[in-house]
């Protein structure tokens, strides 16, 4: 197997509250000396189509984005595979672009073997430029899962602590407010 061509896209609005929490992740991660520096970390914001370049050639997504479901605000929320398609973007206007994006990305042949969104339940999408107390408090849970996802991808998932996989139940210390949604 080849190692894969991975890539970590920060989605959302830094002019609006709880919006900026991929944005605000993705500037958690340039810090963090766990996260690979051979993998880039693009900001997206709330562009779309713009996009397409950036990604050329990626065979590994992984957005990061504040995602509408109805669920507890500060909630982890996790789409992979087929999962993409129900993405609540009638909540999200750069969810529609992110939903555009990919659908250009398979037309023009990028050979997009996993994609992955984490997202976190927003508790206000308004004018203000800090996350509301919930939402913040979820962020270190988001940048963590990040990590996780990019460690599995890399194939070193064994060396490096980080959130459940798929189907195995979370410990949080954080609080028992904060939930996944796998």
């Amino acid at each position: 197997m080849t190692t894969p061509r991975i890539a970590v896209l920060g989605l959302g609005n830094l002019m609006r509250t709880d919006d900026a929490v991929g944005m605000l992740a993705l500037q958690v991660l340039r810090a963090d000396p766990r996260f690979p520096q051979s993998v880039p970390l693009i900001d997206g914001g709330t562009l779309g189509l713009e996009l397409l370049y950036p990604l050329e050639g990626i065979t590994h997504l992984l957005a990061l984005d504040a995602i509408d479901a109805g669920a507890r605000p500060g909630a982890l929320l996790r789409y992979s595979g087929e999962e993409i398609d129900s993405l609540p973007v009638s909540k999200s206007v750069h969810l529609l672009g992110f939903s555009d994006l990919i659908g250009a990305l398979r037309l023009t042949g990028n050979d997009l073997q996993e994609i992955v969104v984490l997202g976190v339940q927003p508790e206000r999408i308004d004018w203000g430029t800090e996350l509301t107390p919930r939402v913040n408090a979820a962020l270190a849970t988001l940048v963590e899962s990040a990590v996780a996802q990019v460690t599995r991808w890399l194939g070193t998932a064994d060396q490096q602590p980080g959130p459940p996989l798929e189907g195995e139940i979370p410990q949080m210390a954080a609080a028992a407010e904060e939930s996944w949604y796998w």
